[in-house]
């Protein structure tokens, strides 16, 4: 069984989704039987509370977010829906992989707004977003799921304060603390590390990246955004016990180049 990793996608009405189009076309190619999404597919920068109040956060609205995400995931899945739609037609298997979201720290920003403005509470929330509708099994923000042996989670927090697992060497970092094989987004890089248990079993941890837009900032990481990896990672033939027989990753621009 090949399982896809969409890290933090980003999508932001400010810039194109294209992206997940040439990412659609690399899922139906390549079918795999299970995707992730890391979180944070959703931007949401109306209700960002770092810039808030900045010349930079003038003319967000809530409502051009919701609709980039929409339409993130209606590129995402295009492809796969007519193919579908012609699979039915002829009475032949369809291609339905399973999909599961980790919300991130971007989409818990609807439950934060909610949270310091009751008057919202109602109004909106993240039901907005259309990932059930989009076949996705969705994650709370910090809750982790497992499967095949690997766990998930947009992020693994640490100590007592309850903040992120970081470091330069991530991975390393999630497998030495966690002592499973684990997976997160959230930090935007690309860092893989590999251990092996005392009975044997090989675990490891990943740190992978975001598939954010080329463009795509946040006034936090002015200075570090250099360091980010964009692009999506293969999981290849899991053998059910945390482990695989090939990792594979892809970049953003390798996808733009090969399918757009």
């Amino acid at each position: 069984m090949n399982l896809l990793i969409i890290p933090d996608g980003h999508a932001h009405p400010d810039y194109d989704n294209e992206r997940f189009r040439a990412l659609g076309k690399f899922i139906l190619k390549e079918k795999p039987e299970y995707i992730v999404c890391l979180g944070d597919l959703a931007d949401l920068p109306s209700l960002s509370s770092y810039d808030r109040g900045t010349k930079g956060f003038e003319g967000r609205r809530y409502r051009k977010d919701v609709e980039s995400v929409i339409n993130a995931q209606e590129l995402l899945f295009e492809d796969t829906a007519r193919y579908n739609a012609r699979r039915r037609k002829n009475a032949k298997k369809q291609y339905i992989p399973k999909l599961t979201m980790c919300l991130g720290n971007h989409e818990d920003r609807i439950s934060r707004a909610v949270n310091s403005q009751a008057e919202l509470d109602g109004t909106i929330g993240i039901s907005d977003l259309k990932y059930k509708e989009y076949g996705w099994n969705v994650v709370p923000f910090k809750r982790a799921f497992t499967t095949h042996g690997i766990t998930f989670s947009h992020y693994f927090t640490t100590g007592v304060s309850g903040r992120p697992i970081s470091s330069t060497h991530v991975g390393h970092t999630l497998v030495s603390k966690l002592h499973c094989s684990a997976v997160q987004g959230h930090s935007h890089l690309y860092n893989h590390a590999e251990h092996t248990r005392p009975d044997g079993q090989k675990i490891f941890g990943l740190s992978a990246g975001c598939f954010s837009h080329p463009e795509y900032s946040e006034s936090w990481c002015r200075d570090t955004e250099h360091q980010w990896w964009r692009g999506v990672v293969m999981l290849e033939d899991l053998d059910g016990e945390g482990y695989y027989d090939a990792v594979r990753a892809i970049t953003l621009r390798k996808l733009i180049k090969e399918y757009l």
